[in-house]
């Protein structure tokens, strides 16, 4: 018997990212099942990126088996994959803004903004969104509302 292909995950990292940043990320997703092929994005001239990580995948299709075989855990393990593509160098001298990783759908083109400090009910709310009833929107997470819009 084969065990199924994984789902491939496209990731793309901006050029500020660190090597440790980038191994944390595609191990992560490696572990969460998903084929990460990534590339590094160069910034153009003084054009410079609003995310730091985009991962572009068939997000329906990960979430919904990703919360059917971790359960209860399934938004934790999705936060530590975060956290550990998010997380700041030990040696950053400047402190800059914090860029945010996105997920994007590749069947509905909706891109979900993920911060290295959402509270655990982004996460668990995550797996609840209905990504075709968002089709081409960004989705952020409201604080205040807690709830994604």
């Amino acid at each position: 018997m084969t065990e199924p292909t994984p789902m491939t995950a496209r990731v793309y990292f901006g050029a500020e990212t660190t090597e440790e940043q980038r191994d944390a990320l595609s191990r992560g997703l490696s572990e969460l099942g998903l084929d990460a092929r990534a590339r590094l994005v160069k910034t153009v001239r003084s054009e410079q990126l609003t995310w730091l990580v985009l991962v572009v995948l068939p997000l329906s299709g990960f979430l919904g088996s990703l919360g059917q075989s971790l359960a209860q855990d399934a938004y934790g393990a999705v936060k530590r994959v975060v956290a550990g593509a998010l997380g700041r160098s030990e040696d950053a001298s400047v402190p800059e803004p914090q860029r945010p990783l996105l997920l994007e759908d590749t069947r509905s083109a909706t891109r979900i903004v993920l911060e290295a400090d959402l509270p655990d009910a982004a996460y668990r709310q995550l797996f609840q969104l209905d990504l075709a009833g968002s089709e081409g929107r960004t989705l952020t997470f409201d604080r205040v509302r807690n709830r994604w819009h």
